[in-house]
């Protein structure tokens, strides 16, 4: 009787554990979020200082330097001032540069001489009795422009064949020599200008947001799907079940 009881009891079992006979899989894990890191914060081209003041950027993308607009007599007399902070900057004591800065003086010595009599003149009459002054303050800034640190290296690479072809520049050339000369010695200090202020608009998106995702994706390990836990599947024979046909009740032996 009791193992009739038993085989009955364990028939729901054995027949539920039917119905789950296929293999149940664990749903997927999802993705961790991606693992922010703070951008590199831009830097100043050239090691230069974080807050400096650029010049006015003109509407073909330009900037104003000291040596835009110029009459011939200031074109020339710039020019010498260029190659003069050049030999200054660029050159020790006995080099080529300051052989042939010295060369170019002594073959354009009246040009030069004239150059300076007329830029005197063209500031007397802009200024009157104010034009000493305003002579001196815009040389001393034309001297601080050529010797700007961040373009220094750019500026004496611009220069040095400058220095040596306006040594051999005849002495009645010097205003056609001038004009290139001097455009192509503003170039380093622009295309300082331009990298400072393509620094400024990397400053300001850093600023804004100064995360992204990590260029190495974090490693997780990956869940593989495995069966659920499954009730064991009982095998009741017919003959143990048919053996006893005596019913108890729930208070039975």
């Amino acid at each position: 009787m009791s193992r009739v009881l038993f085989a009955y009891a364990l028939l729901p079992l054995a027949l539920a554990s039917c119905g789950k006979s296929k293999t149940e899989v664990a749903a997927p894990v999802p993705p961790p979020p991606p693992v922010m890191v703070e951008r590199p914060m831009p830097r100043p081209p050239q090691s230069a200082a974080a807050n400096l003041t650029l010049p006015a950027m003109m509407p073909d993308g330009s900037f104003v330097t000291p040596s835009r607009g110029l009459s011939p007599m200031a074109t020339a007399w710039h020019l010498r001032a260029a190659l003069n902070v050049a030999v200054l900057q660029c050159a020790k004591a006995g080099e080529p540069m300051e052989t042939q800065y010295n060369a170019f003086l002594a073959a354009h010595k009246s040009a030069l001489g004239r150059a300076h009599d007329g830029l005197k003149a063209e500031y007397r009459a802009r200024y009157g009795a104010q034009w000493q002054d305003r002579f001196d303050d815009d040389m001393t800034r034309l001297y601080n422009f050529y010797a700007q640190p961040p373009a220094r290296a750019a500026f004496c690479r611009a220069a040095g064949p400058l220095v040596a072809a306006a040594a051999t520049t005849p002495a009645g050339a010097l205003d056609g020599f001038a004009a290139p000369a001097v455009a192509a010695l503003d170039v380093p200090f622009t295309d300082f200008y331009r990298a400072y202020a393509a620094y400024r608009t990397d400053l300001a998106a850093w600023q804004a947001d100064r995360f992204q995702p990590a260029s190495t994706p974090v490693q997780v390990a990956t869940v593989q799907p495995v069966p659920l836990n499954r009730a064991p599947i009982l095998t009741v024979t017919r003959d143990l079940l048919m053996s006893d046909t005596e019913v108890t009740s729930g208070s039975g032996r």
